[in-house]
């Protein structure tokens, strides 16, 4: 009993294990908030919420260090996108305020996969983790960024864990500070790396939300979940200059219009917070109130 104990408790760690939380219906767009925000509530996301900006910050606000083109922002020790609401905007308010919580805590992928594309739930599951790694893939080739794939489209499967498909790539860049497996020492977490984690998507397809797509029905990929949610996880040592937010917008970039990618709220070195931020094809989704009128 105790050695089955700690299988669980071990999994659980590894975010790995099967939680319980249940999916969200079809969802209806709120006019009154903002695309990132409506994009996350359909993606399971509950806890998201937008934030009041003043409209004349707003501007100044969506084009502060989110271009992903860039090779020199993409290389850099910089603080990614750059939207610390306390010091950037001066908006004067508790950083707390701006602390996430529950799936906001972490970044995530969510998305749907709509029947013409995938005749059933495994087509779908295989075709959102090759989606993944393809996105991953060309943005390195774009950046001209050496890298070696050590997993590619991988099911794993353990007792009493849930199982789902996994990709990784390791960046060898030593003048970034990105060693080889030899200089790491063997060891994973010294090197710097790109993986997915894809868990199945719904049972069945389901009615896609209208401002997705109207009139369609999709095996839905939600990030509710407490830890069977699909990912991608940055993984850069200390010492390396490659600027995780970056990254991931390229990515983004490289995707189609049905797969979004949540990247949370990072506690900085200031105290403050960078902004929660939903990248759909490249683009940045911010959470902030529309202008009235």
């Amino acid at each position: 009993m105790m050695k089955k104990l700690t299988v669980i408790i071990v999994a659980t760690g590894l975010g790995l294990a099967s939680g319980c939380a249940m999916s969200p219906n079809s969802y209806q767009y709120k006019a009154d908030h903002s695309r990132a925000y409506n994009l996350a509530q359909a993606g399971g996301l509950q806890e998201a919420k937008d934030y009041d900006v003043p409209n004349d910050q707003k501007d100044s606000l969506t084009s502060k260090g989110l271009d992903a083109t860039s090779n020199a922002v993409l290389f850099n020790s910089g603080s990614g996108f750059g939207l610390d609401w306390g010091q950037s905007l001066g908006l004067g308010l508790l950083t707390s305020a701006f602390a996430p919580k529950g799936g906001m805590e972490r970044d995530s992928v969510f998305g749907w996969i709509s029947e013409s594309q995938a005749s059933d739930k495994r087509k779908a599951w295989e075709m959102m983790s090759s989606t993944l790694f393809d996105g991953i893939e060309k943005s390195l080739q774009q950046a001209n960024i050496k890298f070696i794939v050590d997993s590619k489209n991988k099911y794993q499967k353990f007792p009493l864990v849930s199982e789902f498909i996994h990709s990784s790539v390791r960046i060898v860049a030593p003048e970034h500070g990105c060693p080889d497996w030899e200089t790491a020492g063997g060891k994973y977490d010294k090197t710097c790396n790109i993986s997915t984690v894809v868990h199945a998507p719904t049972e069945n397809a389901q009615k896609t939300p209208d401002f997705i797509a109207s009139g369609q029905k999709s095996y839905t990929f939600y990030a509710d979940d407490v830890t069977d949610y699909s990912r991608i996880e940055v993984n850069i040592p200390k010492g390396a200059n490659l600027n995780k937010n970056q990254l991931l917008a390229r990515i983004s970039r490289e995707l189609p219009s049905w797969a979004f990618i949540f990247v949370a709220s990072q506690k900085m070195d200031s105290g403050g917070y960078t902004a929660p931020v939903i990248l759909a094809t490249g683009k940045p989704e911010l959470f902030i109130t529309p202008q009235k009128g």
